[in-house]
């Protein structure tokens, strides 16, 4: 029997019997049964003995009878045929909640693959159809506004258009009021008969001048009337386009008394701005003294309260329906003109005026200046068109994305899991350290477990490079960097000194009697001297990076405000040391040969020339010291 099979088997069994009984800890059990199984001459030592093991563990783990009805629903879960000596063995994955934990698991070959694809097509389908909605909504919304807002935007232009024109025919109106009114200052000019004549004279030209810088395409006539009650029935001016031509043609003012005043068509003209006592766009009317069916604008004019007469211009309605007329917006939008909800003009088909009638048509209007709406109207079937196109614009386009999703996530699927397995087995041989690995084509592991793997790999590198850099650099006695990176240092420090000379100095400092001391004391005591030296040196050069270079000699680099107080430095070092015993006990006392150097840029050419200078230093100092003793 192949022993890992078994312990699998075992461990498995073990769990489905924790999962009902509240029960985690087996792994001692499965030492036991690992011992038992090995020793036991009884066992069976083939694969069909698995069964056998597995009944007894469980009768061993519990002592409890109900152990032959779990070992059954372990073997529904594992199977084992005997094919020419070699065993077929599949496990079908458990599903349930334990899943909270990492545990290796056996799969069909496949299996990955196939639940993965399924996954991510139905994820894919549930996804196309919530956007698709989504989508198809937002369109709907996007399209009624778009309406809207083409609608308001169309029919606020064509209003704007239409509403310069009436407006330049006020203009040119006003412009001709007020200079006749400069004739008449006062009642007595009103009646004034030469004051009357000289008003008109002097119109006459100037008004036609007003006429034609008219930019208005429709306007047809301009008129200014006086009272007949202060004049002849006759009194003014009238000048006409005649049979459709584009000049102004000077025409006979029309007797105002030989027509009822109610005659809109003759002389509503002049009477009805003069009974309403204001500025008036007259309603569409044909005027049967030019034949032409038109609507005018005229001010009554007046001198305190006294009438005088009236000044107007008359624009040809056809130009202005055909204005609107030329409006289109959609395949089937059209405009028109209504006053206080009639229909003035139509630029619709019978069909049309049928379905706005019937509610078919969605409309917008705006105010003109002359009391007028232009409306504006679009069909319902025209807005849903654009809807549908877009909609199945979207549909379609959906529909080619999940396809070729669907294809790129079939191959991916497949080139991932074909080797998933044999990938997750050496990436767990990496996170442990072993680099012997072979990677083969092959689907059978779970992808946590790749994950995981990995991450111990990482964890496991990380560590070793931090571990090897640290030993690498780090004098594992007194923490201070070591003769490693000391020369790393000075190799690069030169390279800076090379490229941009700089102020640095050198201090090298050597403990004395450190042999006599592991002579007397020990090494454990000539230990604890050489920590406490470079504890010292580093709390007083705290700045400056300090080096272990020797078994008793240290080195600091020094620059900046090190450097400059490098005499207050070294004697406070000096002091300290006296005053310290690297060993209470054995009242160890300290002392330290110094040596110091600065850098002279003329003469030292490297690092080294300014070490060298300060170990001379150093070791004149510990030649004096010795003097002394």
């Amino acid at each position: 029997m192949k022993w890992m099979w078994g312990e699998a088997l075992l461990g498995y069994a073990l769990d489905e019997f924790d999962k009902e009984n509240g029960r985690t800890d087996y792994t001692k059990f499965l030492c036991d049964y690992c011992d038992w199984a090995k020793v036991d001459p009884s066992v069976d030592q083939s694969d069909t003995a698995a069964p056998g093991l597995i009944t007894y563990a469980m009768y061993k783990r519990t002592q409890n009878p109900e152990y032959e009805r779990l070992t059954k629903k372990v073997l529904d879960y594992i199977k084992i045929e005997c094919f020419n000596g070699k065993y077929k063995r599949e496990c079908v994955m458990s599903r349930g909640k334990s899943q909270k934990k990492e545990k290796r698991k056996f799969a069909k070959t496949d299996s990955i693959r196939s639940r993965f694809l399924a996954t991510v097509i139905l994820a894919m389908l549930a996804i196309t159809t919530v956007v698709g909605s989504l989508s198809l909504y937002e369109v709907d919304n996007y399209v009624q506004e778009q309406s809207n807002s083409m609608m308001k935007i169309v029919c606020d232009n064509e209003a704007e258009r239409i509403n310069n024109s009436l407006l330049n025919m006020e203009k040119s109106v006003i412009i001709m009021e007020r200079y006749l009114k400069d004739f008449f200052k006062s009642e007595a000019d009103v009646i004034d008969k030469e004051v009357q004549s000289k008003a008109i004279e002097n119109a006459d030209k100037m008004f036609v001048d007003v006429a034609k810088h008219t930019s208005t395409a429709g306007a047809v006539s301009f008129y200014f009337r006086l009272d007949p009650a202060i004049s002849d029935n006759k009194a003014g001016l009238f000048y006409s386009k005649l049979n459709g031509g584009d000049e102004l043609v000077s025409v006979e003012p029309t007797d105002l008394y030989l027509y009822d005043k109610n005659d809109t068509e003759h002389v509503g003209w002049f009477w009805e701005p003069y009974e309403k006592k204001e500025p008036v766009w007259m309603k569409p009317y044909h005027n049967q003294n030019n034949d032409i069916l038109m609507i005018s604008y005229v001010i009554p004019m007046y001198c305190g309260e006294m009438f005088i007469g009236v000044v107007g211009m008359d624009f040809d309605y056809m130009a202005l329906v055909n204005q609107v007329n030329e409006i289109t917006i959609y395949e089937n939008g059209f405009a028109r003109l209504e006053l206080d909800g009639a229909v003035l003009s139509d630029g619709a088909s019978s069909d049309a005026n049928s379905a706005v009638s019937s509610r078919e048509y969605k409309h917008i209007s705006k105010d003109l200046v002359n009391g007028m709406e232009l409306a504006l109207f679009v069909s319902y079937d025209d807005i849903r068109q654009t809807r549908y196109d877009i909609g199945w614009q979207i549909v379609c386009t959906v529909v080619i994305f999940s396809v070729v999703f669907i294809a790129i996530a079939t191959f991916v699927v497949k080139k991932i899991s074909d080797p998933l397995k044999n990938l997750t087995d050496a990436a767990a041989k990496l996170s442990v350290g072993d680099y012997n690995v072979e990677i083969k084509e092959s689907n059978a592991y779970e992808i946590k477990l790749l994950n995981t793997a990995f991450e111990n790999m990482v964890v496991c590198l990380k560590e070793h490079e931090e571990n090897l850099r640290l030993s690498a650099n780090r004098d594992s006695m007194t923490g201070l960097r070591n003769t490693t990176s000391y020369a790393k240092w000075v190799s690069r420090f030169d390279k800076e000194l090379e490229n941009s000379p700089f102020d640095f100095g050198v201090a090298v400092f050597d403990l004395n009697n450190l042999k006599q001391t592991n002579d007397t004391y020990g090494h454990a005591v000539g230990n604890k001297l050489i920590i406490t030296v470079a504890k010292l040196i580093s709390e007083i050069f705290k700045r400056s990076p300090v080096f272990r270079i020797g078994g008793d000699e240290f080195l600091v680099v020094l620059q900046n405000n090190d450097l400059e107080n490098y005499g207050e430095l070294s004697e406070l070092l000096i002091s300290n040391c006296r005053n310290t015993f690297a060993d209470e006990n054995k009242q160890v006392p300290i002392e330290v040969a110094i040596g110091f150097a600065r850098y002279q840029p003329y003469s030292d050419t490297s690092f080294v020339d300014v070490f060298k200078r300060a170990d001379d230093a150093m070791y004149e100092n510990k030649r004096k010291m010795k003097i002394k003793m």
